[in-house]
């Protein structure tokens, strides 16, 4: 019995300290949206948490890997949003999932666009070796799985089987690209119109000729 109840503060202390690393993270995510990297400052960092420098440095060592660790946290549950997403379509239909791509990263960029700009300052950061593998695996992650797709509906008899896979995977992943520097570069709702268009003959252009 002494040795449970001595063991018990500590279980809470590190609740606290979990707790606290979280904190720190949706608040760090909140600068570096509203920011750039390279202006937001450590002091902002731990102002915006409510914690002392110290405390910042003492979880993720240094700015840099707050920020990687907020690329990975976050980014980690963008993918998760957008997977959960595409994947309840393609449970029905595998050809409304791919006509309806776009349409569906857009509803996950609503739901958290806090993230989407962390990314694109990812990208800009991306000559930082450690920031740039970062960004690549979200990138390679979203790519694994719509290629995935691609290939359930190439086996399905859906798509023309001459189509390379990967190339027909890099078509969605330009459109998606596009589309996160069309937000970043404020660019007209004409563009976002014109994406759904697109996506619709990509998908138009891979399906097996039917004549």
């Amino acid at each position: 019995m002494a040795k449970e109840r001595q063991d018990q503060p500590a279980k809470r202390s590190r609740l606290r300290g979990e707790e606290r690393r979280t904190l720190m993270l949706h608040s760090a995510k909140r600068v570096f949206a509203r920011s750039t990297y390279a202006e937001a400052s450590t002091s902002e960092l731990a102002r915006e948490s409510e914690v002392t420098e110290p405390m910042l440095y003492k979880h993720f060592g240094s700015k840099k890997g707050l920020f990687l660790a907020v690329l990975s946290e976050f980014g980690t549950q963008f993918f998760g949003m957008m997977r959960e997403c595409i994947s309840q379509r393609a449970e029905k239909n595998i050809l409304d999932a791919l006509e309806h791509i776009i349409d569906d990263y857009k509803y996950t960029l609503k739901a958290d666009p806090e993230t989407q700009r962390v990314l694109f300052q990812a990208v800009i950061e991306a000559s930082d070796p450690d920031i740039a593998r970062c960004i690549s695996k979200h990138n390679r992650r979203t790519y694994e799985f719509i290629r995935q797709l691609v290939e359930r509906a190439s086996q399905e008899g859906y798509l023309d089987p001459t189509i390379s896979i990967d190339a027909a995977t890099w078509g969605y992943m330009s459109m998606i690209l596009s589309h996160q520097y069309s937000l970043m570069l404020n660019l007209s709702g004409e563009f976002a119109q014109a994406q759904q268009e697109m996506n619709r003959i990509w998908l138009r252009g891979l399906r097996v000729d039917e004549d």
